[in-house]
């Protein structure tokens, strides 16, 4: 596997250009109300219409409030309170059918009751019955979420959540939901901060049309909009965008709790500024570079050197690339084989090594293979097939996970939306345990892709790269493991992250941003 290598003064010049770059494109920022399709201040105050402020949707999406919810002197002196019986219709329309591959929904809540002790099993807060894009109390995973569904019927396999270890039944509190269909991801905000986020297993990204939706509750499609799954508590200064929101909006709209109404101003708000990669301050316990051999270059020592196992009448480790570039590369397995055979040998190429992974930690490395099959392993482990694994369907679609319980959520995401099994991807998976569960995050080529809540799962103590008993062989390439006894931040993911090959298009604005720096200087 041929890794992409830059020149110090290559590098040095990409850090210039893009400062420069980036400064102009964060110094412009996106007027708030760009995009701002439907907005209920809920400030009436009396009377049985909520109405639409929304200075750019092409119709009045008023709402009808039905069966007496109560307006409030909540969040800005405004909003209005259900007691579990009560809903606004808001009517299908133009505006909301969204007709994007991006929808953001902002509101404040202040809930009477936590997800664990709603009558039913979900209490909608913005709700629909097609679910096209909801936010809504879930009791089963005890959390408040945001759903999306896009036009193909595809929505996240666990939909991003706030914990109920963030709620409250006390204060008022700013939730953001945001679906960004070019990049499969929706996210949810709390309080001015990314909490969670998911992926689509589709590459069709615009919102699915013919919502009715109901404040308060769960409304029906078809007339009468039959309302159920009723919410208990306040809703305020609702509003939705047919563009995806960021952080810097969410924490504009939260403003350290004393929180800015959408309607009140319409600013310029310019994107947060881009992840700053930073070296790991932490040494791997494995790190293989796969240079010709499987020795442990980690702080574990040569304890840990990787065991390589060979199916039948193959020819041991094949290694792709030259130099300090190489990978191991397992393109001769047959597709879709299990690693061990009804005898117990092996039926192709992986590797093992005796090591039981940690509480917290880090699995980093670099994979590409010219075959999508089901279900092609990446690592597996030896407490259960079906643990502490990542695979690769053959629809292209990464999934990891640590336990194996029918209740566990994978993380999940579509290679295709960043080049496909064929391109070369970084991949990390990081966990921390916390008592009897843990969390685990997801990153694809340096981004922040999926996080999920698990049950805490004793590892086994064998690791499996590729393959191993009860999984399928892989048919790729893997370079540059390692694993780590802490789960990386962000900064350092993106730091192990390779840097792509300069196009054409970039080489040209690095010489023009070198030229300026120099006629800059001939002119001091």
């Amino acid at each position: 596997m041929q890794r992409r290598t830059l020149t110090n003064t290559f590098v040095a010049l990409s850090i210039t250009a893009l400062s420069v770059l980036g400064a102009h494109a964060f110094a412009d920022g996106v007027p708030l109300h760009d995009g701002l399709l439907s907005y209920w201040p809920l400030d009436e105050g009396a009377g049985i219409v909520a109405g639409d402020a929304s200075p750019g949707g092409s119709i009045i999406d008023n709402g009808e409030l039905r069966d007496g919810p109560t307006w409030l002197s909540g969040k800005f002196g405004a909003g209005l309170g259900f007691a579990g019986a009560e809903n606004v219709l808001i009517p299908n329309s133009a505006d909301m059918d969204i007709n994007s591959n991006a929808v953001s929904l902002s509101t404040w809540v202040k809930l009477d009751k936590m997800p664990s002790d709603i009558a039913g099993s979900f209490a909608g807060i913005y709700d629909s019955q097609p679910d096209n894009y909801v936010l809504y109390l879930d009791k089963n995973s005890n959390e408040l979420r945001f759903k999306v569904t896009d036009a193909n019927g595809a929505s996240t396999s666990a939909h991003p959540g706030v914990p109920a270890s963030m709620l409250d039944t006390t204060s008022w509190h700013h939730v953001m939901g945001v679906y960004d269909g070019s990049v499969g991801s929706v996210k949810i905000y709390w309080d001015g901060a990314q909490v969670d986020l998911a992926s689509l297993p589709t590459t069709v990204g615009t919102v699915r049309p013919g919502q009715v939706a109901g404040l308060g509750a769960q409304t029906t499609t078809d007339a009468p909009h039959t309302a159920s799954n009723f919410y208990e508590g306040g809703i305020a200064d609702l509003a939705i965008w047919n563009r995806p929101l960021g952080v810097a909006e969410a924490e504009y709209l939260f403003n350290s709790g004393a929180g800015s109404t959408v309607g009140g101003a319409n600013p310029s708000i310019a994107a947060v500024a881009p992840l700053s990669p930073t070296a790991p301050t932490a040494q791997p316990v494995i790190h293989y570079t796969f240079d010709g051999d499987l020795t442990n270059q980690g702080s574990g020592g040569s304890a840990l050197d990787g065991v390589f196992h060979d199916g039948p009448a193959m020819a041991g480790p094949q290694y792709t690339g030259a130099g300090s570039s190489q990978g191991l590369n397992f393109s001769s397995n047959p597709e879709a084989t299990n690693s061990v055979d009804n005898e117990g040998a092996d039926a192709g190429q992986y590797l093992s090594v005796d090591y039981t992974l940690p509480e917290q930690g880090s699995i980093a490395l670099q994979f590409s293979s010219e075959a999508s099959f089901n279900f092609q392993s990446l690592w597996g482990n030896s407490v259960h097939a079906n643990a502490w694994e990542a695979w690769v369907y053959g629809n292209e679609r990464l999934s990891a996970r640590a336990n194996n319980a029918s209740n566990a959520a994978n993380l999940d995401y579509l290679l295709t939306l960043v080049g496909g099994v064929g391109e070369e991807h970084d991949i990390v998976f990081t966990w921390e345990r916390d008592g009897d569960q843990l969390e685990s995050k997801l990153y694809i080529d340096g981004e922040l892709r999926e996080i999920a809540a698990e049950s805490w799962l004793d590892p086994g103590g064998v690791f499996y790269l590729g393959g191993g008993p009860g999984n399928h062989l892989s048919r790729g390439v893997f370079g540059d493991l390692r694993i780590y006894d802490v789960a990386l931040a962000a900064g350092e993911v993106l730091y192990l992250s390779r840097v792509p090959e300069p196009n054409a298009l970039a080489i040209g604005l690095l010489w023009l941003t070198a030229m300026g720096s120099r006629r800059r200087r001939a002119t001091a």
